[in-house]
C-alpha cells in the first residue's frame, strides 16, 4: 500500500524501495509476490530501468503465468529495449489469455512492423566535441539533431579500426553509441522521443562501480540513488552510503576540475552543463559519502566547483 501511494505521487524511487521491502518479508503468498513484482516493474519502467523492470516481470510471470499486467509490462520493456521478436512473443502469450486486450493488440502490430529492422539514422562526428554550444560540428545527418537540440556534447573514442577511417571520423548509430563498457549497453530513443542512457557510477573510495542500463534523460539522480541504495551495499561496512548522505560529481578532464552535481537535477540537466562531455556514449558520475576523510583527501589540490 505504501508503494502504491508513492507510485500515485510519481515518487518511483521510493515506490521501488517500498515494494522491495514487501518482497523481503517473504510472505509465502505467490499471488501477492507477483503483484509486488509487477508493481515494482512498473516503477522501474518509469525510472527508465527497463532491464530491471523486465527481470521483475519475468519473475512475476513465473509465479503467476496468467498475470496479464506482468505480461503487458514485460512486452513494453522489450519494446523499449528494441527486442521486437521477444515483444511479439510476450504479446501473443498475453493474447492467449485475453484476445481482446487493446494494449497487446496494438503493441504486437507495432512490434511486427519493427521486427527484424534496424533503426535507421547513423550520424558521424569528429573525436572532439560532437556539438558545439550553438552549432553542430561534423556531418549534419539524421540523429545528430537529437544531441544538438539538447546541447549535449559527445566525445568519441574510436577503435583501432575506426582510426583508419579518413579524416578520423568515427561512426555511431542512434540505437547504440560504441561504448567502452563491458556491458554493451547502448543509448536508445524511447517511443515518446526521449533518450535513455547507460550511466556509470564510480565509487573511488571503495573502487566499486554501478551501472544503470537505461537512465531516462528526465529522471532525477536522487530517484536512482533511492533505488540503488534501498539496501546498503556489502562493501559499505561503515554504513555511510545512504541516498541522502551522498555527493555526486563529474570531472572536466581537459581542465582537471571537478563539478558537484545536484541530486535533484535530471540526467539531461547534467548533460547540458557547459563543461560536461559524454565519453564513448556513457555518462559517468563519481559518488562520495558526505564529509568523508577520503573525499577531503581526494579533492585536495583539485579545483572543485561546488553547488
Amino acid at each position: 500500500n505504501e508503494g502504491n501511494e508513492y507510485f500515485k505521487e510519481k515518487d518511483y524511487g521510493r515506490a521501488v524501495a517500498a515494494y522491495s521491502e514487501g518482497l523481503r518479508r517473504r510472505c509465502g503468498d505467490g499471488e501477492l509476490d507477483a503483484v509486488l513484482l509487477t508493481n515494482r516493474a512498473a516503477a522501474h519502467f518509469h525510472l527508465g530501468n527497463y532491464r530491471s523492470a523486465l527481470n521483475d516481470a519475468i519473475q512475476a510471470k513465473k509465479l503467476k503465468p496468467t498475470h496479464l499486467k506482468a505480461i503487458i509490462r514485460g512486452a513494453l520493456c522489450h519494446m523499449e529495449l528494441k527486442n521486437f521478436v521477444e515483444a511479439v512473443a510476450w504479446c501473443e502469450e498475453g493474447l492467449q489469455i485475453d484476445s481482446k486486450e487493446k494494449k497487446l493488440v496494438e503493441m504486437r502490430a507495432k512490434a511486427d512492423k519493427l521486427k527484424g529492422k534496424e533503426l535507421e539514422g547513423t550520424f558521424l562526428g569528429t573525436q572532439s566535441d560532437f556539438c558545439s554550444r550553438r552549432k553542430c560540428q561534423g556531418r549534419a545527418v539524421l540523429g545528430s539533431d537529437l544531441l544538438c537540440e539538447r546541447n549535449i556534447k559527445l566525445v568519441l573514442e574510436p577503435s583501432d579500426e575506426e582510426e583508419e577511417v579518413s579524416d578520423g571520423l568515427a561512426e555511431i548509430s542512434l540505437d547504440g553509441f560504441h561504448s567502452g563498457s563491458a556491458t554493451g549497453a547502448k543509448v536508445h530513443l524511447d517511443a515518446d522521443g526521449s533518450l535513455s542512457w547507460p550511466v556509470l557510477f564510480l565509487y573511488p573510495e571503495h573502487e566499486q562501480t554501478d551501472f544503470t542500463v537505461a537512465f531516462h534523460e528526465n529522471s532525477r539522480f536522487i530517484d536512482h540513488l533511492m533505488v540503488m541504495f534501498a539496501e546498503l551495499p556489502p562493501w559499505d561496512l561503515e554504513k555511510k552510503y545512504l541516498p541522502n548522505n551522498l555527493e555526486l560529481y563529474f570531472e572536466d578532464e581537459e581542465r582537471e576540475e571537478m563539478y558537484e552535481v545536484n541530486p535533484e537535477h535530471t540526467l539531461l540537466q547534467v548533460l547540458q552543463h557547459e563543461r560536461y562531455f559524454v565519453k564513448a556514449g556513457t555518462p559517468t558520475v563519481l559518488v562520495f559519502a558526505k564529509r568523508s576523510p577520503f573525499s577531503k583527501k581526494y579533492f585536495s589540490g583539485k579545483k572543485v566547483h561546488r553547488l
